[in-house]
């Protein structure tokens, strides 16, 4: 009876010699089959028990109750160096009060994103035993990542709470599509101060760095990282083109009429750009045959509507060039057609990414983009909301390590 109730809790090594049964709680009474042959220190056979300690430890539900191990251990000493030591299990650490099995059930149901609490009382144990098996499990992860800097990185922000103070800047490895750092700020010293960290010789290995048009990543990758070639993520260049247009768009949404009242000018409301608002930021080619005739009504309605949507497509036309030689001709006639117009915020957009023409253009030579980046800062959110805001930024680190790393 015994032995197939050993083999029931699964613990290789354990022998079940009695079990407590309380209403909900399941004591297991266990003991190590095998016994120690030699002392650590000094390798002597000439052992005798000392003590016989029970320590309880957190196990795996066993038939919907709450489980526990009553371990009765053996406390050595040696008669040749008088000294003593414990014997111990895999599956139970030095001073462990949770077996490793119930630890990696508590980090998987915090890799996915819930919040301490809801864990702790789902699995009948305490906050700080979820906190302390999610600590574990993203120490592992880190000491499992590969050592040094990978040859294409990504760098993104992500918050970690409300507010522009409260950003985190996530380190991607591009080729592993893996989180390999997280750093507590948004700024060109936090990045110089992470990458200084790291040997040269090291450094030296990385490539390719893909970042946003955002100046402090580009002075921070040209001061450590000198020889590794910068591509300007697509998504934002062209998201750029795109808000340049909406802006466009909104100010044309409302004319001005003659002044009435002591209230001055009054505006009148154009619903058809409003409700145009998301075809208008729509590709070109997934445009619907209806979508495609509203299109034209706008535009023979509001030329300069019409005019601001063929810059927005003229940009996206630079990335569906074949080579380098193509994208950069495009780009000189996309910089070109806004000299010619009279749209501000294009020409605001246009003098934003002149001085990252050598950025965008080098997407043609080493294709990469900040994809998984935004796609990480996406479970990001998720994690958050689940677990009701991560208010440090070390229980924030940790839980993307996790998740990602």
């Amino acid at each position: 009876m015994q032995e197939q109730v050993s083999r029931v809790v699964g613990l290789d090594g354990f022998e079940v010699r009695a079990v407590v049964e309380d209403g909900e709680q399941l004591d297991l009474e266990v003991e190590l089959l095998a016994r120690a042959e030699r002392c650590p220190y000094c390798s002597s056979r000439e052992l005798e028990i000392h003590e016989r300690p029970v320590v309880r430890v957190r196990d795996l539900d066993c038939g919907g109750r709450r489980t526990s191990l009553r371990w009765r251990k053996r406390r050595y000493r040696c008669r040749a160096c008088r000294r003593t030591h414990t014997e111990s299990h895999d599956q139970v650490p030095a001073r462990g009060r949770q077996t490793r099995r119930f630890c990696e059930r508590l980090a998987e149901r915090a890799r996915s994103g819930g919040a301490h609490a809801e864990i702790a009382r789902e699995e009948r144990t305490s906050r700080y035993q979820v906190a302390q098996a999610m600590r574990i499990a993203a120490q592992d992860t880190i000491a499992g990542r590969p050592t040094g800097l990978p040859r294409a990185l990504s760098f993104d922000e992500a918050a970690h709470r409300k507010g522009s103070r409260n950003l985190a800047t996530i380190v991607s490895d591009l080729d592993r599509k893996a989180v390999h750092e997280v750093l507590d700020g948004r700024s060109r010293p936090v990045v110089e101060r992470y990458l200084r960290s790291i040997s040269k010789a090291r450094r030296e290995r990385v490539e390719l760095v893909c970042i946003d048009p955002w100046e402090p990543y580009r002075l921070a990758v040209h001061s450590q990282l000198p020889d590794a070639r910068i591509v300007c993520d697509p998504f934002h260049v062209v998201r750029g083109a795109g808000e340049a247009l909406d802006t466009v768009r909104r100010s044309r949404q409302r004319l001005a009429r003659k002044p009435k009242g002591k209230h001055g000018r009054r505006e009148s409301w154009r619903p058809e750009l409003y409700r145009a608002r998301h075809t208008l930021l729509r590709a070109r080619e997934r445009l619907s045959e209806r979508q495609r005739r509203r299109l034209c009504e706008l535009f023979a309605a509001d030329p300069l509507i019409a005019e601001a949507w063929g810059l927005k497509e003229a940009l996206r036309a630079v990335y569906a060039a074949v080579d380098r030689a193509e994208a950069e001709l495009r780009l000189d006639l996309f910089f070109a057609a806004v000299g010619r117009s009279a749209l501000q915020p294009f020409e605001a957009y246009a003098k934003g990414i002149a001085s990252w023409r050598e950025e965008i253009l080098a997407y043609f030579d080493e294709p990469a983009s900040n994809g998984y980046a935004e796609g990480v800062i996406n479970k990001v959110k998720v994690i958050k909301r689940r677990a009701y805001g991560l208010p440090s930024f070390a229980g924030f680190r940790e839980r993307v390590l996790l998740a990602c790393g």
